[in-house]
């Protein structure tokens, strides 16, 4: 009895395999369909797009309260301050190379740099130097400009140095804030760039206060003849004195009219835009931006590459770029613009400090 039952339970596991592999063989052809609520789809949509409303909110939209000179006493930075400077500009209208406007507008800017000389504090340094480039051959390796040689002659710039006047070799240290009074034929230039003119005239009346404990010099550059092939900033780094002196570039534009100034362009050594986030409140970039403008897709180009490809500068370039569409036309005008959104190199220069 027991032996036959040893052997019937033998017999049993076989027949238990049979049927497992069976069932194993009828589960092959079944397919699994997982389902999700339509709710759970509709909650990850809308916090993925209010997730990416709150990044551009951040990045563009949060722009600092424009303030009055009252408010920042003499060494802030007032928006309105620099507001006026676009309206005396642009009322100037179009004002291209070799044009009587573009003297009205160096005239003018003279004028509010001798006001900023004249008041600044008793142990700062305000140089100012009328600069006349007589000729010049601009070849540019790279970009918008590349394999073309542009000739130019007789063009004007006002160069200013700001300096502690107890620190000697802070003007053998020099940093760069570059921007072009001049406008294509077709515009007044609220954006491109009376804007970025301003704004460096507001920031040197405010640099001219505090400029006693800097390290460094810096320099103010308005030239004209970019928008003709980046030719102020070529006769500069070529033949000015003080371009020898200059260890960093910070260059200012427009490719639009209004909206936050943000970094475009960068390097090619890292220190200025880790040394700029460290000190700006309200620090904006596009990592992609530059790789989109050097590539060529936007044909466009700035003083920015003259610093890099020819005086070997790192640095930072920035610009904003709302409203593109009346870039370089006739409805590039104040009331799109923005002047306060380039006050961030002041940020820069405060960590120098």
């Amino acid at each position: 009895m027991r032996q036959r039952s040893k052997g019937s339970a033998q017999s049993n596991p076989s027949s238990s395999v049979r049927r497992e592999s069976s069932n194993w063989e009828d589960t092959d052809n079944v397919v699994l369909v997982a389902k999700r609520s339509k709710y759970v789809i509709l909650a990850l949509f809308v916090l993925a797009a209010y997730g990416t409303w709150s990044v551009y909110r951040h990045q563009f939209l949060n722009l600092p309260k424009p303030l009055s000179a009252e408010q920042v006493g003499k060494r802030g930075f007032s928006e309105h301050e620099a507001i006026k400077h676009v309206k005396a500009l642009t009322q100037l209208g179009p004002h291209p190379v070799a044009s009587d406007a573009l003297d009205h507008a160096l005239q003018y800017v003279l004028q509010a740099i001798e006001t900023i000389k004249e008041a600044a504090h008793w142990e700062v340094d305000v140089e100012l130097d009328l600069f006349h480039a007589k000729s010049g051959a601009n070849l540019m390796v790279g970009g918008l400009f590349k394999g073309k040689t542009l000739v130019y002659s007789d063009l004007d710039h006002i160069v200013l140095r700001i300096s502690p006047k107890y620190a000697p070799e802070a003007t053998e240290n020099a940093i760069l804030v570059s921007s072009h009074i001049d406008t294509v034929f077709s515009t007044e230039g609220a954006g491109d760039c009376s804007s970025c003119v301003a704004v460096m005239l507001e920031l040197a009346r405010g640099v001219s206060q505090w400029a006693h404990g800097f390290k460094s010099a810096v320099i103010f550059l308005f030239n004209t003849g970019e928008e003709e092939g980046l030719n102020g900033a070529h006769s500069f780094i070529t033949q000015h004195s003080w371009s020898d002196t200059v260890t960093m570039a910070i260059d200012l534009e427009a490719m639009g009219v209004g909206g936050k100034s943000g970094i475009f362009q960068a390097g090619p050594q890292p220190w200025a835009i880790e040394n700029f986030a460290l000190a700006a409140k309200f620090p904006s970039g596009q990592i992609a931006a530059q790789d989109i403008f050097k590539s060529g897709a936007i044909k466009s180009a700035t003083d920015f590459q003259v610093y890099q490809e020819l005086a070997g500068l790192s640095g930072l370039d920035f610009a904003y770029a709302d409203n593109t569409a009346v870039y370089h036309t006739k409805h590039n005008i104040l009331a799109h613009s923005a002047a306060g959104a380039h006050s961030y190199p002041c940020d820069f220069l405060h960590w120098e400090h």
